[in-house]
């Protein structure tokens, strides 16, 4: 009986102090598992995610998002009534409120969020999506930073991040914008400034 007992206190104490020192689910990972799934479900136009409906936007049908970034306080798709192009776009917004500098936080860690997250889906490759962030300004009172994903797959090649920080009547908001956006071929943009 001494012995069972004994085992068990032992086993408890192992269990407690295992429990005590494992690492708790960093936000890093948490926002990448969700941007990866996403970015997954862009080949599929977002259906995957789509849940109830919202009320409808200017052009645009609005469903909530089944999958959301941690802490972001909304997540939707919008599909656009457009003849030339059907595909969606998934949006996050991550900030709303008065305060510019919390707003301009938000803005650089959503950025860097989406910049440092190992995408899995695409090529089954470790890609990551690339930009550059763009500078801001109070008085200018928009900005919009692109990050398009490093892939081979032709699926993907038009995928774009974009994080948004803008002015409103209420204050500050800062969006992150999944969607397709054509890359504009450099030589047409030389010969553009050229002329």
């Amino acid at each position: 009986m001494k012995k069972t007992l004994l085992i068990l206190i032992l086993l408890v104490t192992v269990l407690c102090c295992n429990a005590q020192t494992s690492k708790p689910v960093s936000q890093d990972h948490v926002f990448g598992d969700a941007l990866n799934k996403i970015v997954a479900d862009f080949k599929n136009n977002f259906v995957s995610l789509q849940g109830a409906k919202l009320p409808a936007e200017v052009d645009a049908d609005t469903y909530r998002s089944k999958v959301c970034l941690p802490a972001a306080l909304g997540c939707k798709i919008m599909r656009y009534h457009s003849v030339e192009d059907n595909s969606a776009s998934w949006q996050a917004a991550t900030y709303a409120g008065d305060n510019y500098d919390d707003a301009l936080k938000m803005y650089k860690k959503t950025f860097a969020l989406v910049k440092k997250t190992k995408v899995k889906g695409p090529d089954a490759a470790g890609n990551n999506f690339e930009g550059k962030l763009e500078s801001t300004d109070e008085n200018v009172r928009f900005a919009v930073s692109s990050l398009r994903l490093k892939t081979n797959d032709h699926l993907y090649k038009n995928l774009v991040a974009e994080v948004e920080l803008m002015s409103n009547y209420n204050g500050w908001e800062v969006h992150l914008n999944i969607y397709t956006k054509k890359a504009v071929a450099k030589a047409a943009t030389d010969e553009d400034d050229m002329q």
